[in-house]
């Protein structure tokens, strides 16, 4: 499925994602926390971390048509990678923008 950024007036940082080099605004965790104490929101999965892609995957599309892979929730190693905020992709539903302590350099690509 593709997914395109949604747009939000409540987003307060940059994410620079790993596989595409994009620019993607996010809401941080501690915004989130604000703006839906009971945690009604939706997450569909999870970009930025350093997981394999795969065939037939989601992705999220850019404003400049790059294609990010969206992963599934919970593919973040920890403690090497975290949660760092939610890129909005649909009314109360978002995606988490995962950040890492490892150098984008030693990624392995095939």
């Amino acid at each position: 499925m593709h997914y395109q950024l949604y747009p939000q007036t409540n987003q307060t940082r940059i994410f620079t994602e790993k596989n595409s080099r994009s620019k993607i605004p996010y809401c941080t965790a501690r915004k989130m926390r604000e703006l839906y104490p009971d945690e009604d929101f939706v997450i569909i999965g999870e970009i930025g971390n350093f997981a394999e892609v795969f065939g037939g995957q989601d992705v999220l599309l850019t404003g400049s048509g790059k294609a990010i892979p969206i992963f599934p929730r919970g593919s973040l190693m920890k403690p090497l990678e975290w949660i760092a905020g939610y890129v909005a992709v649909g009314e109360n539903t978002y995606v988490a923008a995962v950040r890492s302590i490892i150098p984008t350099f030693l990624r392995c690509r095939k």
